[in-house]
């Protein structure tokens, strides 16, 4: 199983992929709001052309090829909430991105749904799903044109009255499911393990769920109850009371259902660079440790399923 992380840090372009590479990891996964729509060259998209994307992206390819660092999976720029941007304007900066993802030779694309104000627990539901599905159908043409696959992301929201996180647009597996049915092949699931625990819900039934339609991953850990994006296993309990006990990532049962549904993609991790940066390397480093760690989890309840298979 390939270990991939985001790709993030202080290193220069030119060595960054290969600044991960030596960290121990085999695959990436490139936020393009960072190298792409967030650059100035590129920060009024009715003045890029096709060809400036191809050319800045195929040069991002090149670097990565040199590292020997495959790029499984790129997430887009929009955040899911709309704020002040049109409709128009959140569809184009998808198609941009799906443009990119093409150009960097990768097939999966995470974008996440429409987050619509006031879709909290129970409320909007059909409205955010109705807003979204129009959102996503708009970039079927683009995704059909340059062989990609829009991934979507499970999300959380705010409950700011009672000062924690909720569930919103697309927490539950079945929603997403329901989004990729309706939509078609071009879409698939990705999986955030931090934002199944702050509201509640199970990661490894949401594997279950979510089956052959899951592509990619964003693997991390908190207490759940803050969406820490810290290291699998590293997170302390928080908020335990007789009322109230926070949803934990399950990782063993985790890589147990991912290798029930075969699961193909690799193992990603979403999680910055964390404390003095003196201390960066190492902190990498062991995040890729844990990937391995993990990875050989599976392979041996893989063998232990196969001789159980056999001896029967």
């Amino acid at each position: 199983m390939k270990i991939s992380a985001t790709l993030g840090g202080w290193e220069s372009e030119q060595d960054i992929f290969k600044y991960n590479k030596s960290c121990g990891f085999d695959a990436v996964d490139l936020p393009l709001g960072d190298y792409f729509l967030d650059g100035q060259e590129f920060g009024d998209l009715s003045k890029v052309t096709d060809e400036m994307i191809k050319e800045r992206f195929l040069g991002l390819k090149k670097l990565a090829d040199e590292a020997g660092l495959e790029i499984g999976q790129t997430h887009s720029e929009f955040g899911g909430h709309p704020g002040s941007k049109t409709m128009e304007q959140i569809v184009q900066k998808q198609i941009a991105c799906i443009k990119a993802t093409h150009w960097l030779g990768c097939k999966y694309c995470v974008i996440h749904p429409y987050i619509l104000p006031g879709r909290k627990y129970d409320l909007k539901v059909k409205e955010a799903f109705d807003i979204t599905a129009e959102m996503y159908t708009q970039l079927i043409p683009a995704l059909e044109e340059y062989d990609v696959y829009c991934c979507i992301e499970n999300m959380f929201a705010g409950d700011l009255d009672h000062g924690h996180y909720c569930s919103t647009i697309c927490s539950h597996a079945e929603e997403m499911v329901a989004l990729c049915e309706l939509l078609g092949d071009r879409f698939r699931i990705c999986l955030d393990t931090g934002h199944a625990a702050v509201v509640g819900e199970d990661i490894v039934k949401m594997v279950y769920t979510c089956a052959d339609k899951l592509a990619v991953l964003h693997c991390h850990d908190n207490d759940g109850v803050a969406d820490l994006h810290t290291y699998p296993f590293s997170a302390q309990p928080t908020g335990y009371s007789f009322y109230y006990k926070p949803k934990r990532v399950d990782w063993y049962g985790f890589m147990k259902a991912l290798e029930d549904i075969n699961y193909q993609g690799t193992l990603n991790f979403e999680i910055g660079y964390i404390g003095p940066k003196a201390l960066h390397r190492a902190g990498f480093e062991y995040l890729a440790a844990i990937g391995r760690y993990l990875s050989d989890y599976r392979d041996q309840y893989a063998k232990e399923k196969k001789d159980e298979t056999v001896g029967k």
